[in-house]
């Protein structure tokens, strides 16, 4: 039961902390050139020996807007509107998209709609150059925003180096390919296909999106938390398999209390051994099973009373109980049945084994010092219960078991399945 709710708490867990990373854990960051610490400027191709020229309109409402008018003459014509941070570079490696509310106008060369060029530029020092503007390796996506649901989100992973700066800046293997952990402008620039005209771009906000916890670092702690939840709850079970244990100890001496004890030897009597026997059947159950019956009787005891005496006699049947009641586990019963005539009963034990144990008990009788110089010996029968139903049955086998022994000369061990 306290599996089935512990997984299913964590199948609950895991599947509000996926919905929350992904929903409710995004962060925001504005670039459009009016949040603070970000500055907003135009880039033309007049300081490459073009003629067009850019220039930088605020809106009322704080959208940048960019006015290009693209003239011949030059071999790549392009006017672009830069937004760079003023404390230098952006990590974006904790982002996963950019977010676009931009609009672009403007005569293109095949009459279709005019495209737009982002560039997510960023420096390292092994780059060639100096570090500044065309030194900066160039991330591109290029689109046309014309007929697109806004904002358009661009997802960062979908950003590559540009080939032309591949191509004049080679690098080493270990810099090649894309990096955005050091991102120092974000460019929109007209595409390459525009005719010499007016051309538009009117950026009303951009933001990139992210997550406060990584997608894979959050999934790395939802399976931290299933290990540490199943190590928890091993642990837990250990130590409820160890209260189980102590409970079963408890319950197995307060069995040996309730059980009615037969005066003279002090262990349980026959009342007592069914009480013992149905504490023990309703404790463990089918668990107890298999379980084996041992009759023992002490050999001619009807002659150690007539020639020495009942106090003798006496004396003997309490070191028989005794002797028994040590040699054996304390899971296992030992009853005085009646007069000289003892039941063992051993749960979770076979007829096998319960006869090892009985030539084991015959044998420390041999070398038992008995009262007034005597050596007693025991007859002994042992049966098997293989489960609550067989268990009288096993009685009156492990009974006529003994009886054999005492007809085949006593002193000895028979099972009744011999």
């Amino acid at each position: 039961m306290v599996l089935r709710w512990l997984l299913a708490l964590l199948v609950v867990t895991t599947l509000l902390g996926l919905f929350a990373n992904e929903h409710w854990m995004t962060r925001r960051l504005a670039l459009d050139g009016r949040g603070p610490g970000q500055q907003a400027e135009v880039v033309d191709d007049s300081g490459s020996g073009g003629a067009s020229h850019a220039e930088l309109v605020t809106s009322p409402d704080g959208a940048q807007t960019m006015r290009c008018e693209i003239k011949p003459g030059f071999e790549w014509p392009f006017c672009e509107l830069q937004i760079t941070p003023k404390r230098g570079e952006l990590d974006l490696t904790r982002f996963s998209s950019l977010r676009l509310w931009v609009t672009v106008q403007g005569p293109q060369k095949d009459a279709g709609p005019a495209q737009l060029r982002v560039f997510l530029r960023s420096f390292h020092p092994g780059y060639p150059g100096h570090g500044v503007g065309e030194d900066l390796k160039p991330h591109e996506v290029v689109f046309a925003p014309a007929g697109l649901t806004l904002p358009v989100e661009l997802r960062l992973s979908q950003f590559m180096v540009s080939s032309w700066w591949a191509q004049t800046h080679p690098l080493p293997v270990p810099l090649m390919g894309p990096q955005l952990d050091r991102v120092r402008a974000i460019s929109f620039s007209t595409g390459g296909q525009v005719l010499p005209g007016m051309h538009v771009i009117r950026l009303d906000r951009a933001e990139l999106i992210g997550n406060w916890v990584a997608p894979e670092t959050f999934r790395l702690g939802l399976v931290m938390l299933w290990m540490a939840s199943l190590l928890g709850y091993l642990v837990w079970e250990s130590w409820a398999v160890r209260a189980r244990l102590r409970r079963s100890m408890r319950r197995s001496q307060a069995l040996e209390k309730l059980a009615l004890r037969d005066p003279l030897t002090q262990v349980a009597n026959r009342e007592g051994l069914n009480r013992a026997l149905e504490l023990l059947l309703r404790a463990q159950g089918e668990l107890s099973f298999p379980l084996s019956v041992v009759f023992v009787d002490a050999d001619h005891f009807k002659r150690v009373n007539d020639e020495h005496g009942h106090d003798v006699g006496d004396q003997v049947l309490t070191l028989l109980a005794q002797t028994l009641r040590a040699n054996l586990p304390r899971d296992d019963l030992v009853a005085r049945w009646g007069g000289e005539e003892f039941v063992i009963v051993m749960p979770q034990t076979p007829a096998e084994e319960a006869v090892a144990v009985a030539e084991r008990l015959r044998a420390v009788l041999q070398r038992t010092p008995w009262p007034a110089g005597l050596a007693v010996t025991a007859s002994w029968g042992v049966a098997e219960a293989p489960n609550e139903a067989g268990l009288e049955a096993a009685m009156r086998e492990a009974d006529q078991a003994m009886y054999r022994a005492k007809h085949g000369g006593r002193d000895r061990v028979i099972s009744a399945s011999a």
